[in-house]
């Protein structure tokens, strides 16, 4: 990687260095693409159909990665990106481009990635579920903090970028920021703060993660002195890679989020759809079935589509490898008044390993980013549910699970674009399949 350097320094770059590209479109990863000398170029923060002057930054076998420094013609969907550390940040892609065309291009995005590695032609889209606001939806924040900064990672090293506020996130979670720092300034080795936020309850929760313990009687008069009231609960977590532990908790341990007719608990170490102005069509995208006599919901969390699934089914059954979430979706069951649903602690392969046999109509999948394990698919086929609905968070692993489904004898009906990250990559989705008769 290229040594630290303002951006401002950046775009003073000699023009010797840079080379003159026609951007294509968008790919993955935010990229716009380009070609030089029959090689690809992926290069950060151009916009499809315009020409600009960008600066080589990694020059591999396959492929080149380069930044934009100067745009010499724009494209029709460029502006100007709203947040000043744009281009420094890490944290969102695609500001600069306006944001019905980021809809289209992620849209794009999709059907290509379903056809290159699904092998899936003319995939079926149907309308996208385009964000409430494309600004303030984020109502779950991490912060990385070091030496005295508060923010998040530059795009192009492990340095954190200081902010004073964050465009994506949610108003009320930008107010935090500065007794947060506060906070921060009194915390040795503090690596990262963790926020969500409740817009029903206008309350949150905190998260301190640090390598050492801190003292519980000082973090609870850092909680009444720093914080404001409406920081109900906080909590002193260490991390091991992607894994967060809890210490100890200091207050309220979970908030209430409402939408549409739904109710939620929701505790700290329970996972959350992240974009509060689309929670009830994303909803409505999954739970608007044909009736169906039993169903499973795998990698449920805490009952986010699985209790209003339960309305259109006799009996339903969640499951999630997370107690804290397993526990939130019990209490939600009784909280809805449903009573036709189950839940239970097991990752996907138990659970469906557990119904081999059974007649099942209908098997909704929300697995992480790696998309499904590969004993996971070959009990799902073996079961063969007469319909599956499969949230993905991952084009890629998404196609590639499609691929041995569709070859195992499904087709698939539809697939919707859900945008549930606005100005970033990420690519949300929601895809329809049933059995070949």
């Amino acid at each position: 990687m290229r040594s630290s350097q303002s951006l401002e320094n950046q775009n003073q770059a000699s023009k010797e260095d840079n080379l003159r590209l026609s951007i294509e479109k968008l790919v993955y990863g935010g990229y716009g693409l380009a070609r030089h000398r029959d090689k690809v170029v992926l290069v950060r923060f151009s916009a499809p159909r315009e020409l600009v002057d960008a600066e080589i930054l990694q020059d591999k076998k396959d492929y080149a990665e380069a930044v934009v420094r100067n745009v010499v013609l724009p494209s029709s969907s460029r502006r100007e990106a709203p947040c000043p550390y744009f281009g420094i940040c890490g944290g969102c892609q695609l500001q600069h481009i306006d944001y019905n065309a980021q809809v289209e291009s992620k849209e794009s995005v999709l059907l290509e990635t379903l056809r290159k590695i699904g092998g899936i032609e003319n995939a079926p889209l149907e309308e996208s579920i385009q964000s409430g606001q494309e600004f303030g939806y984020r109502v779950r924040v991490q912060f990385k903090v070091k030496n005295g900064r508060l923010g998040f990672f530059r795009w192009d090293e492990h340095e954190v970028v200081d902010i004073d506020h964050c465009p994506v996130a949610h108003p009320r979670i930008n107010e935090l920021i500065g007794p947060l720092r506060e906070c921060a300034q009194h915390i040795r080795e503090l690596q990262e703060i963790h926020v969500t936020y409740s817009p029903t309850e206008d309350k949150f929760l905190v998260k301190f993660v640090t390598p050492t313990e801190v003292d519980r009687d000082f973090l609870n008069n850092l909680k009444e002195d720093c914080l404001p009231a409406d920081v109900v609960g906080v909590g002193d977590y260490s991390r091991l890679r992607t894994i967060l532990n809890r210490r100890f908790w200091i207050g309220k341990e979970y908030l209430f989020m409402n939408t549409g007719r739904w109710k939620y608990r929701v505790s700290a170490d329970s996972f959350f759809q992240v974009n509060w102005t689309l929670w009830d069509r994303f909803i409505t995208a999954v739970s608007d079935v044909e009736p169906f006599r039993k169903g499973i919901d795998l990698y449920c969390g805490v009952g986010f589509f699985t209790i209003p699934l339960s309305e259109r089914g006799n009996f339903i059954e969640g499951s999630d490898s997370s107690p804290s979430a397993v526990n939130d979706a019990e209490y939600n069951a009784k909280l809805n008044n449903r009573d036709n649903v189950v839940f239970m602690r097991a990752d996907a392969y138990r659970h469906l390993k557990s119904r081999g046999g059974e007649v099942l109509d209908l098997v909704v999948v929300d697995p992480p980013r790696s998309g499904l394990e590969k004993n996971e698919l070959e009990l799902l086929v073996k079961n063969k549910p007469e319909r599956i609905i499969y949230v993905s968070c991952n084009p890629s692993t998404l196609a590639r699970d499609l691929k041995s489904l569709i070859k195992n004898g499904y087709r698939l009906e539809k697939v919707r674009l859900v945008d549930m990250f606005p100005q970033t990559y990420h690519i949300e989705s929601v895809s329809y399949l049933r059995v070949q008769e």
